[in-house]
Protein backbone atom coordinates (compact mmCIF):
# COMPACT_ATOMS: atom_id res chain seq x y z
CA UNK A 1 0.00 0.00 0.00
CA UNK A 2 1.18 3.49 -0.80
CA UNK A 3 1.71 5.81 2.12
CA UNK A 4 -0.17 9.05 1.59
CA UNK A 5 1.55 12.33 2.26
CA UNK A 6 1.20 15.92 1.17
CA UNK A 7 1.48 16.37 -2.58
CA UNK A 8 0.81 12.73 -3.50
CA UNK A 9 -2.42 12.07 -5.39
CA UNK A 10 -4.13 9.43 -7.53
CA UNK A 11 -5.44 9.63 -11.08
CA UNK A 12 -7.54 7.20 -13.14
CA UNK A 13 -6.45 6.18 -16.64
CA UNK A 14 -9.28 5.64 -19.13
CA UNK A 15 -7.47 4.44 -22.26
CA UNK A 16 -4.34 2.70 -23.50
CA UNK A 17 -2.21 0.04 -21.80
CA UNK A 18 -3.13 1.31 -18.32
CA UNK A 19 -6.88 1.49 -18.99
CA UNK A 20 -8.95 1.22 -15.83
CA UNK A 21 -5.91 1.52 -13.54
CA UNK A 22 -5.21 4.07 -10.86
CA UNK A 23 -1.81 5.69 -10.76
CA UNK A 24 -0.24 7.22 -7.69
CA UNK A 25 1.50 10.46 -8.67
CA UNK A 26 4.36 11.87 -6.62
CA UNK A 27 5.48 15.38 -7.54
CA UNK A 28 9.23 15.91 -7.24
CA UNK A 29 11.18 19.14 -7.11
CA UNK A 30 13.95 19.79 -9.62
CA UNK A 31 16.87 22.17 -9.61
CA UNK A 32 15.38 24.20 -12.46
CA UNK A 33 12.08 24.68 -10.62
CA UNK A 34 9.93 22.75 -13.10
CA UNK A 35 8.22 19.87 -11.27
CA UNK A 36 8.40 16.30 -12.50
CA UNK A 37 5.77 13.71 -11.69
CA UNK A 38 6.72 10.16 -10.76
CA UNK A 39 3.88 7.75 -11.57
CA UNK A 40 3.46 4.40 -9.82
CA UNK A 41 0.91 1.59 -9.75
CA UNK A 42 -0.87 0.86 -6.46
CA UNK A 43 1.76 -1.81 -5.66
CA UNK A 44 4.46 0.91 -5.92
CA UNK A 45 5.77 -0.32 -9.31
CA UNK A 46 7.30 2.68 -11.11
CA UNK A 47 5.64 3.32 -14.48
CA UNK A 48 7.02 6.62 -15.73
CA UNK A 49 8.22 10.10 -14.89
CA UNK A 50 6.63 13.03 -16.70
CA UNK A 51 7.37 16.72 -17.04
CA UNK A 52 5.39 19.52 -18.67
CA UNK A 53 7.51 21.55 -21.05
CA UNK A 54 7.06 25.35 -21.34
CA UNK A 55 5.24 24.67 -24.63
CA UNK A 56 2.57 22.79 -22.64
CA UNK A 57 3.58 19.42 -24.08
CA UNK A 58 3.97 16.51 -21.64
CA UNK A 59 7.18 14.53 -22.09
CA UNK A 60 8.21 11.20 -20.63
CA UNK A 61 11.60 11.47 -18.91
CA UNK A 62 11.68 7.72 -18.34
CA UNK A 63 9.25 4.90 -18.97
CA UNK A 64 7.93 3.15 -22.04
CA UNK A 65 4.40 4.45 -22.58
CA UNK A 66 2.88 5.48 -25.91
CA UNK A 67 2.61 9.22 -26.58
CA UNK A 68 -1.21 9.22 -26.28
CA UNK A 69 -0.99 7.61 -22.82
CA UNK A 70 1.64 10.16 -21.76
CA UNK A 71 -0.70 12.94 -22.92
CA UNK A 72 -3.66 11.41 -21.02
CA UNK A 73 -1.65 11.07 -17.81
CA UNK A 74 -0.31 14.60 -18.25
CA UNK A 75 -3.77 16.07 -18.68
CA UNK A 76 -5.02 14.21 -15.59
CA UNK A 77 -2.07 15.62 -13.63
CA UNK A 78 -2.77 19.12 -14.98
CA UNK A 79 -6.45 18.85 -13.98
CA UNK A 80 -5.49 17.76 -10.48
CA UNK A 81 -2.86 20.44 -9.95
CA UNK A 82 -4.82 23.34 -11.49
Amino acid sequence: MVEKSEGIFEIEIAEGPLSGRSLVVRPAHTTDGVPVYQCHLQDDTSICELRREPSGEWVQLWGDLPDDTVAEIGEAIASHTA
